[in-house]
C-alpha cells in the first residue's frame, strides 16, 4: 500500500498539469529559472483563485466541497519569488486595478445619488412637519417617505482578490454578502506571520472549510458572509517560518492549520542559473493569462448579478472508484507505524485536497463532463509530491534538525556567493561567513560547519600568518547541481 506514497524525485511534476497550465509552467521555468516547485505551486494557486468562485467539487462520499487551496512555499531570498508571482498573477492584479478604478467611478455616482436622495427625504420630512403643525392629514406624505426610504442608494462594494496584511475584521468585510471570493497571498511571509490575520487561525481554518454562513457578531457591528471562498498562499524564507513555528507552532499544529496546506521546500537554483542577454520569449504564458481573465470575467458577471450558483463538478465512474481506492489505502496507512501515521493531521485531509485540485485542473483546463480518471491521476502525482514535503517539514520523525537546516543554507550561500568554480582553490574566512552568511549565531554556525566538514564539503583550517580560521571549499562537493547534505 505504501507504494502509492513512496518518496518521489525532487523535480516537481509540472508535466502532470493540463496543457495550458503545463506549457506556461515550463516556459516560466525556462525563462525565470526559479525552483520548479515554486512555479508549480503558484500555478495551483492561480488555478484555485480563478475557479473557486465558480465551482465546487462533489466528493465520491457525496459531500460538496470548495476548490480553494492553501499553500506554503519555503524559498530563500534570491529565489525569484516576486518575479514568479508577478508573472503568474498578472491577470489578478489587472482585475484588481480595474476594480479600483471602477469602484471610484461608482462611488462618485453613489455620493451624487445619495445627496439627491437625502434632499428628497428631507423635503418629505419638512412637508410632514408643516402639515402636522397645521393639523392636516399626513398619511399620504408618510407613505411617500416610506416608499422613498426603500429606494435609498446602496453603497458600492469594492471587490478585489489579492490581500496581504489583513485583519480578521477586514477579512469578514471583504466576504460580507453571498459568494464572495478572495485570496490572501504574499511573497513576503514574514509580513503575514506578524499580521493580525495569523492570530485568528480558527477563522482561517473555517475559511478553508468554507461554511455556508460565517458570522462576526460584535456589539458595534454584525457581519454575515454566506458561502465564502478563500485561498491562502504564503511564500516565505525558512527563518521567519521557524520563528512563527517556535512562537505559535503548537497552536497552529494542534488546530490542524498546516494540515490544510500543500507545502513545499524546493532545492535552490541559485548558482546554476544561466546568464544571457536574450529577451525572454513568451509563447504559452499569454494563453494561461487569457484563461484566467475569462474565468475572472465569468465570476464578476455572476457576483454582480446577485445570483451565485456554483457549478458542481463530479467524478466519472472510474475516477470515483479510483478515489475510493486511494482513500481506503490512505486510511490503512494511518495505523500506528503506518507510512502516514506521523502526519495523520494532513493525511486526514489529503483526499479532499486531491479532489479539490482535480476539480480545479478539470475546470481550468476546459474539460467537459465529469473529472476523468486521467485528471485524477495527474492531480495525484502532484499531491503525492507534497506528501513527502509535509513529512519533511512537519513530521516529528522526519523534521530536519537545526544543524542540518543551517548546513544546507550555508552550503547554498557558499556555492552561489563564494565558490570560485570547478578548478578553483577557494578559501573564505569563517568570520566572513558569520557576518554575511545566512546563519549569524556563532554556536549554530559552528554546529553547521561541523556537519559540512563531516560531509566533506569544507575543510576548516587556520592561516599560517594571520592565525585566522578559514574554510576551504571542496570542489567535488560544490560542483554538484543539487548539494547532497
Amino acid at each position: 500500500m505504501a507504494s502509492h506514497f513512496t518518496r518521489v524525485p525532487s523535480l516537481y511534476p509540472i508535466n502532470a498539469f493540463m496543457a495550458v497550465v503545463r506549457e506556461a509552467g515550463h516556459e516560466v521555468v525556462r525563462n525565470v529559472q526559479a525552483p520548479d516547485a515554486l512555479i508549480g505551486m503558484n500555478l495551483i494557486n492561480a488555478m484555485a483563485m480563478a475557479c473557486q468562485g465558480l465551482i465546487d467539487v462533489k466528493l465520491p462520499t457525496g459531500q460538496v466541497r470548495p476548490v480553494s487551496q492553501n499553500l506554503l512555499i519555503v524559498a530563500e531570498s534570491g529565489e525569484r519569488k516576486s518575479t514568479v508571482s508577478s508573472l503568474l498573477f498578472a491577470p489578478f492584479r489587472e482585475a484588481d486595478s480595474q476594480a479600483l478604478v471602477c469602484h471610484k467611478h461608482k462611488k462618485d455616482l453613489y455620493h451624487a445619488e445619495l445627496g439627491a436622495w437625502q434632499a428628497k427625504a428631507k423635503g418629505f420630512r419638512n412637508a410632514i412637519s408643516r402639515a402636522t403643525s397645521r393639523g392636516l392629514e399626513t398619511a399620504d406624505l408618510e407613505q411617500q417617505l416610506l416608499d422613498h426610504s426603500s429606494r435609498k442608494p446602496v453603497a458600492p462594494k469594492l471587490r478585489y482578490f489579492l490581500r496581504q496584511d489583513i485583519t480578521g475584521k477586514a477579512i469578514m468585510e471583504a466576504l460580507e454578502g453571498d459568494g464572495e471570493s478572495i485570496a490572501i497571498s504574499t511573497d513576503e511571509g514574514h509580513i503575514l506571520f506578524k499580521s493580525e490575520a495569523m492570530s485568528h487561525l480558527g477563522l482561517l481554518n473555517r475559511l478553508w472549510d468554507s461554511p455556508e454562513t460565517l458570522l462576526r457578531d460584535r456589539a458595534d457591528e454584525q457581519l454575515l458572509a454566506m458561502n465564502p471562498r478563500v485561498s491562502v498562499s504564503i511564500m516565505t524564507q525558512h527563518a521567519p517560518l521557524k520563528a512563527f513555528l517556535d512562537k505559535r507552532g503548537s497552536v497552529a499544529k494542534g488546530s490542524g492549520h498546516w494540515a490544510r496546506y500543500l507545502v513545499g521546500w524546493p532545492p535552490s537554483t541559485m548558482g546554476h542559473r544561466r546568464v544571457d542577454c536574450e529577451t525572454p520569449s513568451w509563447e504559452y504564458l499569454p494563453a494561461f493569462h487569457d484563461r484566467i481573465r475569462e474565468l475572472l470575467e465569468r465570476y464578476r458577471t455572476t457576483i454582480e448579478s446577485n445570483r451565485v450558483e456554483r457549478e458542481q463538478i463530479e467524478f466519472t465512474r472510474d475516477a470515483k472508484d479510483r478515489w475510493v481506492q486511494l482513500a481506503v489505502e490512505t486510511e490503512g496507512m494511518l495505523r500506528a507505524g503506518g507510512y502516514l501515521s506521523d502526519i495523520n493531521d494532513f493525511a486526514a485531509k489529503v483526499m479532499e485536497i486531491l479532489a479539490r485540485l482535480a476539480a480545479a485542473m478539470h475546470y481550468f483546463g476546459g474539460e467537459s463532463g465529469g473529472i476523468s480518471l486521467d485528471t485524477l491521476e495527474r492531480a495525484f502525482q502532484i499531491v503525492r509530491w507534497h506528501v513527502e514535503e509535509y513529512k519533511y517539514l512537519f513530521s516529528p520523525e522526519a523534521a530536519a534538525p537545526e544543524d542540518l537546516v543551517d548546513a544546507r543554507a550555508i552550503a547554498s550561500y557558499l556555492q552561489s556567493r563564494v565558490w570560485g568554480g570547478p578548478c578553483s582553490d577557494t578559501y573564505v574566512p569563517k568570520n566572513h561567513v558569520l557576518r554575511n552568511g545566512p546563519v549569524r549565531d556563532r554556536s549554530r554556525l559552528n554546529a553547521a560547519l561541523s556537519l559540512l566538514e563531516l560531509r566533506w564539503a569544507v575543510r576548516i583550517t587556520v592561516g599560517t600568518r594571520d592565525r585566522k580560521c578559514y574554510l576551504q571549499l571542496r570542489n567535488d562537493f560544490f560542483n554538484q547541481h543539487q548539494l547532497a547534505i
